[in-house]
């Protein structure tokens, strides 16, 4: 099939194909097809061997772990991939992965994804950091999965930004101190406040502002780590969770996120672009004898020492 400009701008978002030339993705998925399924539909089921890498062009598939009736793990959306693992030989399905909503998906045949990487060297790199990230053994016995992505249709989910939501990050992040505490391990809360937002909204309306919110939303998502955890706080502000991370690499993935956030573009869904933003990021070191409310008084008090210092930096 031949791409569209449409397909081919989602494609180069999603971080199998980050970096790949338009030229190179039209050469390589030619062969690749849309498919439609309906809501409730079973993809793959624990056992399956599946033979695809599927792309999210609209909908939203869930994973769910040892019944298709159990609360899903982790929510795919529009803009996403899923299916990488199963370019290890032999590598099954370790949960059912269900059409969460009706959607449309663009399926690429793993002959198809190995021609790719044998010509390109930025795709091989693609591909193995998403693999170090989801190998089985890791992702089970961390419970990634069910850190790394939040959609639209759970109630612990914001239905705008597509992160967890308020009530979910002090349950989640109350238990992750406990654990840490436990554990006598590492941690860093970071807050991240988009810069200026009551102007951006005054000058690009309430729908630009919005989209600005997904799109930081989006960039976190694609910066974090298998275990980090990501929320929508309040507002123009989010927060994350770092486990087994030191002040110092809170630092070092808060300097990732500035970047890529000040890089981000915002295009408006009837493709509309509108400037960029730069975020501010308050840091705090989590320590055992903290409670939530205090950790996250203590970033809030960094964070406002970002935005003093003027903006679009760092403090803790």
């Amino acid at each position: 099939m031949n791409l569209s400009p449409e397909i081919l701008g989602l494609l180069k978002k999603v971080p199998l194909f980050s970096g790949l030339s338009s030229e190179l993705l039209n050469q390589h998925l030619d062969n690749s097809g849309k498919v439609n399924f309906t809501a409730g539909r079973i993809l793959l089921s624990p056992g399956d061997i599946n033979e695809h890498i599927y792309v999210i062009l609209s909908g939203r598939l869930r994973v769910n772990p040892e019944s298709s009736n159990d609360e899903p793990i982790a929510m795919f959306g529009e803009g996403e991939s899923v299916g990488e693992i199963s370019i290890l030989n032999g590598s099954k399905s370790l949960d059912y992965l269900i059409a969460d909503t009706d959607c449309e998906l663009l399926y690429i045949d793993l002959p198809t994804i190995w021609s790719l990487l044998d010509s390109s060297h930025q795709a091989a790199r693609n591909m193995l950091n998403i693999l170090s990230a989801l190998a089985p053994p890791t992702r089970r016995s961390n419970q990634n999965i069910e850190t790394r992505h939040g959609y639209a249709g759970l109630n612990h989910v914001d239905e705008l930004t597509g992160l967890y939501n308020h009530q979910w990050m002090h349950k989640t992040f109350e238990r992750q101190i406990r654990r840490c505490a436990r554990n006598h391990d590492n941690a860093t809360l970071m807050m991240v406040s988009i810069d200026q937002f009551k102007r951006y909204n005054q000058n690009n309306g309430r729908l630009g502002g919005d989209q600005a919110l997904r799109t930081v939303a989006q960039t976190i998502l694609t910066c974090l780590r298998p275990n980090d955890q990501a929320a929508h706080y309040h507002g123009k502000v989010f927060a994350v969770f770092m486990p087994h991370t030191t002040l110092e690499e809170g630092r070092k993935a808060s300097q990732r996120l500035l970047l890529k956030t000040s890089q981000a573009e915002i295009v408006t869904p009837n493709g509309d672009a509108l400037p960029p933003v730069t975020i501010s990021i308050g840091l705090t070191e989590v320590s055992a004898e903290n409670t939530l409310q205090q950790l996250l008084a203590q970033t809030t008090e960094a964070l406002l020492r970002a935005k003093q210092a003027g903006r679009n930096c760092i403090s803790d």
